[in-house]
């Protein structure tokens, strides 16, 4: 049965970390100047053609102003006329002299070049211009001693496109050594500026790990004295019968109080030790470890914590996926993710786990049918000390999902969550999958 995974799509925001976000906003920025550059690169190469095409087309409207006032060659007595202009070859231009009746020219001069005819319809005794695959033409009337005479000068485009392709190299590496300056500098400045935050970090690190060490001495004798009031407000066997106990009721209570309040502190403490260490995201000797199994046994651990809180759960667990990491860890991940779905799930709720192999990676999905999650809820479901609704408060610290975030990024893997109000939510995991 996949019901867990089913549910479970990977349509939620995957956990990111400090690290991941500074990566992220320098390719961002990367990318907005490099197409940026692109942009300005194209415009260049643009005005560069139309200039280059403007200065051609000036060149033809001379030539054909030269021309015009030469008198039209017989047919085949060219030659003259081609040697004398031999410029015309070098280039890349052709002159060509048509006369009303006929669609052959009847002379050329320069570059041989094949054209075809004529524009069907020329615009009286206007100028025109004629463009085709790699040249550039103007058609324009000359006096022809009573004939409809047209003269047409054309030109190659293979210098306006060597031109273009020069350009192009040059943009290119133009483009490639502004991209990798200013990467660098970038990237040398982004070091220097995080730096004093990340000295920040690393002091109130240090505080966190000194002060959860400082503070687990304090709360055990808290709870050891809380212990031992309860015991004594408890009737003692030596008592002799019908006497009162040591204290009343409302003594009681505040003993009880005092216990499950310490028990939260410690609680508190232990998930910020957790999370002072693991802030560095680098694990400590990984090894190979079977995720199935470490899942299937953390399960039968809350498998009677599901059942005394009326919890039907699915289970659909593929043996063999194996993963590289740290045993503890992972069983926290997993701990915390059980915990999160029995906590908002209502009694008669169910809740879901699967465990696959998929496309290189090991996916644990925990899903639940709680209260869920609205749309503007999601993206902050692994900040620390964040809570949902006041539906979604009954106990906890507001860390166990920023620990099971934490633990994933220093895995290499993701968590993701998809959830609807009402229809509970789904919690993906996934870690690179070993060999």
């Amino acid at each position: 049965m996949r019901w867990p995974l089913r549910r479970c799509r990977p349509t939620g925001r995957p956990a990111r970390s400090l690290r991941r976000q500074q990566r992220e906003l320098f390719l961002l920025y990367l990318g907005s100047l490099a197409a940026l550059l692109l942009i300005v690169a194209a415009v260049v190469r643009g005005v560069s053609r139309e200039t280059e095409l403007a200065e051609l087309r000036s060149q033809l409207s001379l030539i054909g102003e030269d021309l015009a006032s030469l008198p039209v060659p017989d047919a085949g007595h060219g030659q003259p006329l081609q040697d004398s202009h031999r410029n015309f070859t070098t280039t890349h231009k052709q002159v060509e002299w048509f006369v009303e009746g006929r669609q052959e020219p009847v002379a050329r001069l320069g570059e041989a070049r094949s054209l075809g005819a004529l524009p069907p319809q020329l615009p009286g005794r206007r100028f025109s211009w004629q463009e085709g695959p790699g040249w550039l033409a103007l058609v324009r009337p000359m006096d022809g001693g009573g004939r409809a005479v047209w003269l047409r000068i054309s030109a190659g485009l293979e210098p306006v496109e060597e031109h273009l392709r020069q350009l192009d190299l040059a943009l290119a590496l133009a483009v490639l050594l502004a991209l990798l300056l200013s990467g660098l500098c970038s990237w040398g400045l982004t070091r220097r500026a995080v730096q004093p935050l990340e000295r920040s970090l690393d002091r109130l690190r240090q505080f966190s790990l000194d002060a959860s060490h400082e503070l687990r001495g304090p709360l055990a004798a808290l709870a050891a004295n809380a212990e031992m009031g309860l015991l004594d407000c408890d009737s003692r066997p030596t008592d002799p019968p019908g006497a009162a106990p040591p204290c009343d009721d409302r003594q009681r209570r505040r003993f009880d109080a005092i216990a499950s309040a310490t028990e939260q502190m410690q609680q508190l403490v232990d998930d910020l030790l957790l999370l002072a260490r693991q802030d560095t995201q680098r694990l400590e000797a990984p090894r190979p470890l079977d995720l199935s199994l470490l899942v299937a046994q953390q399960l039968d651990l809350h498998r009677d914590g599901l059942a005394l809180g009326g919890h039907p759960f699915t289970v659909a667990i593929d043996p063999g996926v194996r993963v590289l990491g740290q045993g503890p860890l992972l069983q926290r991940l997993v701990r915390n993710l059980l915990d999160n779905a029995q906590r908002y799930t209502p009694r008669g709720g169910a809740i879901g786990v699967g465990v696959e192999a998929q496309g290189g990676q090991a996916v644990l999905a925990v899903s639940d049918a709680g209260v869920g999650l609205s749309a503007e809820e999601l993206p902050r479901v692994f900040d620390r000390f964040w809570r949902a609704s006041a539906e979604r408060g009954r106990g906890g610290t507001g860390l166990g999902l920023a620990i099971a975030a934490l633990i994933c990024e220093a895995h290499g893997g993701t968590i993701q969550v998809s959830s609807q109000p009402g229809q509970g939510s789904c919690f993906r995991v996934e870690l690179p999958l070993l060999g």
